[in-house]
């Protein structure tokens, strides 16, 4: 029996320099665990305006079920993507979109009542039905389930309720370097080293893992025993690097319910997110060296 496996949130129209792309962090990660062999979702919006069809063609072709991105009459997402020098890539996220407008009903509530994982994060919580939608969804999730919480901060988009009410409801917390300093000021976390701090949040939380990403530097994944895994990225010729912290985090937990050890879900997770780099946008096939391996 496959793993089911679900992304909540946003759906957006990355714009690149080079043209447009589809993604948005939970479609990316709900697409890297169909890559994974896992039944895989996304719950999100698009609009009832002609990029809403185009994306809807767009998400069948990836192969992610369509059946629970809802349709309403605000706009489809755009994001005005600028890439620096490094690959690393800005955001400028229009508001007012459809996916602010996400609901929740007994549709949803039955697609997660038997989820293996789900994955969330904080932008698409900026509005208030988003947010209600997004936490019922995670709460109604059974107790086996692995949730999922990829902070994702973007722009002014977060406050510290938010925050804390889906770090209450979360088995694991995804953050990178510019995020734990933020997270370590909204809550009073102590000094000290990251770990130091991480070992904070995670006995605050109760949290099972917390994955630590440092860009082109490392990753580390830590439990409630401290440091279980420290993966030096590899260097690769970057593309850009829209998308490779929601593949990380799909192949991660995929590989975790396939019955792997952290070390070697951590392994394979630096590894597909290497290879996401080196592709412009997220939702791009994966070759079947790295396949054969998950």
């Amino acid at each position: 029996m496959k793993n089911k496996i679900i992304g909540i949130g946003e759906v957006v129209w990355d714009c690149l320099p080079e043209g447009r792309k589809l993604g948005g962090a939970p479609l990316n990660f709900a697409y890297f665990a169909l890559q994974c062999g896992a039944e895989s979702y996304a719950v999100s919006a698009v609009g009832n305006d002609d990029l809403g069809r185009e994306t809807l063609d767009a998400i069948r072709k990836s192969g992610v079920d369509v059946s629970y991105i809802q349709v309403n009459d605000l706009p489809t997402s755009r994001v005005l993507v600028t890439v620096d020098g490094e690959g690393v890539p800005q955001y400028e996220i229009l508001q007012g979109v459809a996916w602010d407008a996400l609901g929740c009903n007994s549709t949803e509530l039955e697609l997660v009542k038997d989820a293996s994982a789900v994955c969330w994060g904080s932008l698409a919580q900026r509005s208030a039905l988003s947010r209600e939608s997004i936490l019922a969804m995670v709460g109604a999730a059974p107790e086996s389930c692995i949730k999922v919480f990829d902070i994702n901060i973007r722009q002014h988009y977060y406050d510290r309720e938010t925050l804390e009410g889906s770090l209450r409801l979360a088995d694991v917390l995804k953050l990178n370097e510019d995020e734990l300093p933020l997270v370590r000021s909204l809550f009073g976390i102590g000094g000290g080293s990251a770990e130091e701090q991480i070992a904070e949040l995670v006995q605050r939380f109760a949290l099972k893992y917390v994955v630590y990403t440092c860009g082109s530097a490392f990753s580390e994944v830590y439990g409630r025993e401290g440091l279980l895994s420290r993966i030096d990225t590899p260097e690769v010729e970057v593309a850009d690097t829209v998308g490779a912290g929601d593949s990380f985090t799909a192949v991660l937990v995929a590989s975790l319910l396939g019955g792997k050890d952290v070390a070697e879900a951590h392994a394979l997770a630096v590894d597909v997110a290497a290879f996401v780099c080196t592709k412009a946008g997220a939702i791009n096939p994966l070759p079947e060296d790295l396949r054969v391996r998950l």
